[in-house]
């Protein structure tokens, strides 16, 4: 009877180990699942990183012209005064393009830009540099700098010119 007492014991422990050693078993998998799934969804590779960081300067600048060519009461948008007062000689309107940039936060988060006011040659259809429509105050954009642009149409007469404001940004 004795004996058939501390079998029994020996029994339940080992039932009580096994159950250690499964829920041990079971953590360990959770433990490692949990790792794995957080491992994958983290960008890791240059590329993917890259290729983010493009999307969002691109939103940077596209939202940063939109804003700028918000239509105004007059059914002009400050962006089409820029243009057209570069094209007239009254100014530099790349300079105050840039001038709004650095007004924004993006400058001190090492995001710059590079704005270039282009008009459309109507008989080449290529877009070609306007005299005083240039500011590089950052230099030159690397290779992996982001563009967009914003067509701005002028009516100086009664032919209206097609314009290209380009606005080249890069994160450093």
């Amino acid at each position: 009877m004795v004996g058939e007492d501390v079998e029994e014991r020996l029994r339940k422990r080992l039932k009580r180990g096994q159950m250690h050693t499964i829920e041990a078993l079971m953590t360990a998998l959770l433990i490692i699942s949990v790792v794995t799934f957080a491992a994958r969804s983290v960008p890791t590779t240059s590329t993917q990183l890259s290729e983010t960081m493009a999307v969002q300067l691109k939103l940077y600048a596209e939202d940063f012209l939109n804003i700028l060519d918000m239509e105004r009461e007059d059914h002009t948008s400050w962006l089409y005064h820029q243009v057209n007062g570069t094209v007239n000689g009254s100014f530099n309107g790349a300079d105050e393009i840039m001038g709004q940039w650095l007004k924004t936060n993006l400058s001190n988060k090492g995001v710059f830009c590079k704005v270039e006011i282009l008009r459309l040659n109507a008989t080449t259809l290529t877009f070609e540099r306007v005299p005083n429509g240039t500011n590089d105050t950052f230099g030159e954009p690397p290779a992996n700098a982001v563009s967009v642009w914003k067509l701005v149409t002028v009516l100086d007469g009664v032919v209206p010119e097609v314009y290209e404001v380009r606005l080249t940004a890069w994160q450093i």
